[in-house]
């Protein structure tokens, strides 16, 4: 049965619009964040609308911190989408299922404009999925549009394509497949480079611990799923389906043990390319903050940024918080470090240590 999977959006009674985060969500609650609300007066000068309504965007950038500001909006006008979450032991937007008037869903969206394009950002969609499909050996029916283009609020001149990869096996294809294309000359697929490269660095430093020439070396080199196509920016992020997602919301109660900096070796991210994108972990070092009493076994990114940043055998730096996970249902404890948190206020991240001695 489809459920409620990362990067879906849902419609709630009043009209606001919330993208799903994660494949896994309480009982009767979908974990979700508010970005666009009909008739907010947005300071991003961008213009959303669908059907003569305008949309405009709460959410002012994508992390923590900019979902933490949705939330002070959602406490004082709809607190009924607040939740002191027990099992994470944190504060979270979680959507009741009865709030919900609308689920959109990026596969069935993707389908309309398959069957029928209607514009040219709609067009340039088709195209492009098209070309990743043919080179990834991947069917159409495994990939969705999510975003405005999702929503039918698309603006045709600023907005981007957000693209969807359902299963595991078929986001490491299209992984290799935009790889591939990214190295080929004359493909139409490039990396940002030279003032636009230097545009999305800048950005990024804003509003997460980077240097500026730590956010070149990501989107010069590291990002492959956000990249430019037609000279559009576009972005692809893969999704497990149920059948690869066999645990529960309740299975796992997680407690805050503060903030912590660790230096630790990869031994597998094979669940790093998804979110929360996972990097299970050996041989850490404690370089600030109180020495765990148990083992920290992985770090943790809901920040998309983080994600598939370093590969088994190399090193890593990372600062968050860290949390003592009970699972239940094995019957185990352990540590990890989470990267995302609203506790760290922005500051945490993941770095390999590559970048650390590679820069100037």
């Amino acid at each position: 049965m489809r459920g409620f999977r990362d990067r879906d959006f849902i419609e709630s009674r009043e009209g606001l619009l919330f993208a799903v985060i994660g494949n896994i969500h309480p009982v009767d609650k979908i974990i979700a964040y508010l970005k666009y609300i009909p008739g907010y007066q947005s300071t991003i000068r961008v213009k959303w609308s669908r059907n003569g309504v305008q949309f405009g965007r709460i959410l002012p950038y994508y992390s923590a911190m900019g979902v933490a500001q949705t939330m002070d909006f959602l406490r004082k006008n709809y607190p009924h989408y607040i939740t002191f979450d027990r099992y994470r032991s944190v504060e979270l937007i979680e959507v009741p299922i009865g709030y919900i008037k609308r689920h959109y869903k990026p596969e069935e969206r993707l389908k309309e404009i398959v069957d029928e394009s209607r514009d040219p950002l709609e067009e340039q969609v088709l195209e492009l999925v098209t070309r990743i499909s043919e080179e990834s050996d991947v069917p159409l029916d495994s990939f969705g549009v999510t975003g405005s283009i999702l929503l039918k609020i698309h603006n045709l001149v600023y907005s981007d394509i957000d693209l969807i990869v359902y299963g595991v096996e078929n986001s490491y294809r299209v992984r290799e497949a935009v790889k591939k294309l990214l190295d080929t000359p004359n493909s139409g697929f490039y990396r940002p480079t030279d003032k636009i490269l230097d545009e999305w660095a800048s950005d990024i430093i804003r509003i997460h611990p980077l240097s500026f020439e730590e956010a070149k070396l990501l989107y010069g080199k590291y990002k492959w799923n956000r990249v430019l196509y037609g000279g559009r920016q576009f972005s692809i992020h893969p999704v497990k389906t149920e059948n690869e997602v066999n645990e529960r919301w309740e299975d796992k109660i997680v407690k805050p043990l503060g903030l912590v900096k660790i230096r630790a070796k990869v031994v597998d991210s094979s669940n790093s390319i998804f979110m929360p994108a996972i990097y299970c972990v050996e041989n850490v070092k404690i370089i600030d903050g109180k020495t765990p009493s148990k083992p920290i076994r992985y770090v943790v990114s809901y920040e998309g940024l983080y994600i598939d940043l370093a590969r088994e055998g190399e090193e890593i730096v990372a600062y968050g918080k860290l949390e003592a996970v009970e699972d239940i249902r094995r019957s185990e404890e352990y540590l990890q470090v989470v990267i995302g948190s609203f506790e760290a206020r922005g500051k945490d991240y993941i770095k390999p240590l590559a970048w650390l001695s590679s820069l100037p």
